[in-house]
């Protein structure tokens, strides 16, 4: 009996992925002017990398067929199936209706339906009166037919009738069902046993963003849509003034007397090697005031390099450091993350769009898992020219259970540059240093409590970059080459400081290498900055206009404003030279805050909560 269900069970799953086969095929059949350049083999490809998702999918619609169908293996009560049936037409009209509206919605923004699209639902009158007429009827009879189509395919691929007729009640069989099967379906649901559940970059494999789109299961994008946006369902929960006043108050902290830049690179176009470190903390480096003897190699570059004294992570993930590091955009509160989200992270620039520009080649490493925070559809959005993850490691190279330790990473990234087309941004993620710690390397370091591991594993990192440094001073392409070394956020160090606090978000940045103008070899910059500056500060060394990277600021212009903005679960930090407040929206009140007078704290409110609003509210917008 338990054989009889579960083939029946696995037609129903089988119709699922037949239907999301169709839908697939009507968005690229629809959109196929923009295939005319793209080979044959690798618009095939969608549906080869849209399996994953579109398991995922109609394992959260199979939860419910489950239930029915133990219920009926119980009971032997035709009228769960009948509830059953009626379930899936409901679906099959609602994801028809998600299908046909799509299409219409890629036409106007590039993009995937999401819960922008869905809250213009709350005036249809607009929506009707914005769409053309033939749409509109070529909409419902689309969102008609493929409905029926989806009705008819489920009567004959399932064939419910059948089990009716044959089925005698089995208590142990339909037990052995009921235990099994949803094993079954959270694994499907969360995309296998890997570390990491699946994401949507997990359908991600070409440089054309329609082939993508095309393979992310529409039902599923719209579901993390609704759960990314979940906590401002209602709009915007950081209104504290007129929208114009918190943008002036924004502009100026902007504002600058004088646009200028003092150069501190010998030559126009150097390469850039970006190494973002996972986890590193300001805490476990002496040059920065942290502890002795972990990161020497850090410190011994830093004597040699340009080391940012006061810089803060914008967020306190790894999504949210990518998105502020590449496109400047900061970190917001709630766990919201930009990065999940096509249809907002569109609308930002990106570092390697300008450096395209230039005819720089770009690349980005990782030895872990992309999929991770949704980094990999970000990546390949933006057209990075090359995109290697831990699955493009021979399968030999020793792996921890994050992906490739550090040691090897950089040993493939020493490699991949060996040929690589000058100038070129090489950009390269590590992992070692993030929990659980299981870089291949005894233990070095004896103290650190309950931190001890992430202290060794700091060691460890940072013995893997001086030696990468070392390994790359060899190299052809060293003496024209930019290394940029940020961390993506920080962590709780020894020190044990709450996550709120400034002290938390300190995190290491050093420029290093041969293009640094002698004098400024072993410059220490003390101005309060963030994360979110390298890009503009970058930009601005390569005389490139760093105008769409709004919230970044250029650190060597003399006249720029110092400060750090960053998020915190439920509000912001505001550092400011000798200040700082971190305010929490759920309690109303500053949980850490240390200001040398009352009129400078109202001052740092209302630049925080201006900064705040402002931020959200563009998010909100896109």
């Amino acid at each position: 009996m338990f054989k009889k269900l579960f083939i029946f069970f696995f037609r129903e799953y089988l119709f699922w992925m037949v239907f999301f086969f169709i839908c697939r095929s009507i968005f690229l059949i629809y959109n196929s002017s923009e295939l005319k350049e793209i080979s044959f083999w690798e618009t095939i490809s969608t549906f080869l990398n849209s399996l994953y998702l579109d398991t995922s999918m109609s394992s959260y619609f199979l939860a419910f067929t489950f239930i029915c169908f133990s219920l009926f293996g119980f009971f032997n009560r035709t009228i769960f199936f009948i509830i059953n049936r009626a379930y899936v037409v409901v679906i099959l009209f609602l994801f028809s209706l998600i299908t046909i509206a799509e299409l219409k919605i890629y036409d106007e923004w590039g993009t995937k339906l999401n819960i922008k699209a869905i809250r213009f639902l709350e005036h249809p009158s607009e929506v009707i009166n914005s769409t053309s007429t033939s749409f509109l009827i070529f909409g419902f009879i689309a969102v008609g037919i493929l409905s029926f189509i989806g009705f008819y395919m489920h009567k004959k691929i399932c064939r419910t009738e059948i089990v009716l007729l044959t089925f005698k009640k089995r208590w142990l069989g339909t037990c052995v069902f009921f235990l099994i099967v949803p094993c079954l379906i959270v694994l499907g649901i969360r995309g296998g046993v890997q570390q990491i559940p699946i994401q949507q970059s997990d359908a991600y494999f070409s440089k054309h963003n329609i082939l993508n789109l095309g393979a992310v299961n529409s039902g599923w994008n719209l579901g993390q849509s609704f759960w990314e946006n979940r906590m401002i369902m209602k709009g915007n929960p950081y209104i504290y003034f007129p929208q114009e006043e918190a943008k002036k108050t924004v502009q100026e902290l902007y504002k600058t007397e004088k646009d200028s830049t003092i150069n501190f690179l010998k030559i126009q176009k150097p390469n850039i090697a970006l190494v973002i470190l996972e986890g590193w903390s300001a805490d476990m480096i002496k040059s920065l005031g942290g502890y002795d003897s972990v990161t020497t190699g850090f410190d011994k570059l830093a004597s040699e390099g340009i080391l940012f004294d006061s810089i803060y992570a914008s967020g306190s993930l790894s999504d949210q450091g990518m998105t502020a590091i590449f496109s400047a955009f900061p970190a917001l509160p709630f766990g919201t993350s930009i990065i999940g989200q096509p249809g907002k992270y569109g609308h930002l620039p990106c570092l390697n769009t300008e450096f395209h520009k230039l005819g720089y080649a770009t690349s980005y490493l990782f030895g872990g898992q992309l999929s991770y925070g949704n980094i990999k559809a970000y990546m390949y959005y933006n057209n990075f020219d090359k995109i290697l993850e831990g699955k493009d490691f021979d399968s030999d190279i020793p792996q921890g259970k994050l992906g490739v330790h550090d040691e090897f990473l950089y040993a493939r990234q020493l490699q991949e540059l060996k040929n690589e087309k000058e100038p070129f941004v090489a950009a390269m993620f590590t992992s070692s240093s993030h929990s659980p710690y299981d870089m291949p390397m005894e233990r070095k370091i004896f103290w650190g409590d309950d931190e001890i591991n992430y202290v060794n594993s700091m060691y460890y990192a940072d013995s893997c970059l001086f030696d990468f440094v070392q390994k790359a001073k060899k190299e052809k392409w060293f003496d024209n080459t930019l290394f940029i070394f940020v961390s993506d956020h920080s962590h709780r160090s020894p020190k044990h400081w709450a996550q709120e606090q400034p002290e938390y978000r300190r995190i290491p940045m050093l420029f290093y290498g041969n293009v640094i103008k002698d004098e400024f070899k072993g410059y220490r910059y003390k101005k309060i900055c963030s994360q979110i500056d390298l890009a503009s500060t970058l930009l601005n060394q390569l005389n490139l206009s760093a105008e769409k990277f709004k919230w970044s600021k250029n650190l060597f212009n003399p006249h720029a404003n110092e400060f750090a903005f960053y998020e915190t679960r439920d509000g912001f930090g505001f550092v400011r030279p000798n200040q700082y407040l971190v305010y929490s929206r759920s309690s109303d009140n500053f949980l850490f805050e240390k200001t040398i007078s009352p009129a400078e704290k109202a001052k740092l409110e209302k630049e925080g909560k201006g900064f705040l609003q402002t931020v959200f509210q563009e998010y909100t917008d896109y």
